[in-house]
């Protein structure tokens, strides 16, 4: 492999404990807690609606569509009314059900509203249980 990714930059440096330095021309901006993920591309919403989707649709309760998800490395959390799919091992929110097929409002018609526990900030939630 060359020195260069996909996108042909260079890769950041790295010093000391191998922590990547960012160039003080794009300083990583810190995500507001009211904000939602992103639209995804389409290619990348396809991937991940061929393996997420199916968990979803075959849930039969909301515990066991988060045993479902987990075993495919995701989770589940709430903000402003949406529900949102996450990455268990880094945390990072990846899109709403909606943008995968599978709105809230048709997951609790279907499964029951879900228990919810309000974070702290007042702003997000996570399923009790």
């Amino acid at each position: 492999m060359d020195s260069f990714d996909r996108s042909g930059a260079l890769p950041a440096p790295r010093f000391g404990d191998y922590s990547p330095v960012l160039p003080p021309s794009d300083p990583e901006k810190p995500r507001a807690p009211d904000t939602l993920p992103g639209d995804l591309d389409s290619e990348t919403a396809a991937l991940l609606r061929m393996v997420v989707l199916p968990q979803i649709e075959a849930a039969s309760s909301w515990g066991d569509l988060v045993m479902r998800l987990r075993e495919k490395g995701f989770g589940l959390g709430f903000r402003a009314g949406r529900m949102i799919l996450n990455r268990l091992d880094s945390g990072a929110e990846i899109c709403t059900g909606r943008s995968l097929g599978a709105p809230l409002r048709g997951l609790a018609a279907r499964l029951g509203r879900p228990a919810l526990r309000l974070s702290r900030d007042g702003l997000s939630a996570r399923l009790q249980g």
